[in-house]
């Protein structure tokens, strides 16, 4: 935790916990999804400064926008175990925009929301931003 952070809790009165209560492996989640999209952008090295920061946010907000709209990943339907095996059943993989937008219990105007903020953005120039963020990035590493 950085006192960025610790700052925006005190400012907002946000309780800051570690992890949900009796859920000790939520770390491993977040640290799964950090080796699956962000490490794989952004690698190992330890960033310092605002200049990083900045680099960094350009980053997540072009690749946040990437990965919900247009990167298909695959959703566990299901498990069954067969002696010392586990079958693992998948969906069909959709992008995480598509799956919320197929749910019912989702608001009709949310849906239209999302629906036009597919319809304004292009895969090519999102990885564009990307890329000049990571070069960015590695720019600021080297010095």
């Amino acid at each position: 935790m950085n006192d960025t952070l610790w700052d925006y809790c005190q400012e907002y009165e946000l309780v800051f916990t570690r992890s949900r209560a009796y859920r000790k492996n939520d770390q491993a989640w977040v640290e799964q999804k950090n080796g699956a999209i962000a490490r794989k952008l952004i690698g190992y090295g330890r960033l310092e400064g605002l200049a990083a920061t900045a680099a960094l946010r350009r980053l997540y907000e072009a690749s946040r926008l990437y990965v919900n709209f247009f990167q298909p990943s695959f959703k566990l339907k299901g498990k069954e175990r067969e002696g010392a095996k586990v079958r693992k059943d998948y969906d069909s993989p959709e992008t995480p925009f598509r799956r919320l937008f197929l749910r019912d219990d989702i608001p009709e105007d949310s849906k239209q929301q999302l629906q036009q903020q597919f319809e304004l953005l292009d895969p090519v120039r999102l990885l564009k931003h990307i890329r000049d963020a990571q070069d960015a990035i590695v720019a600021i590493s080297e010095t």
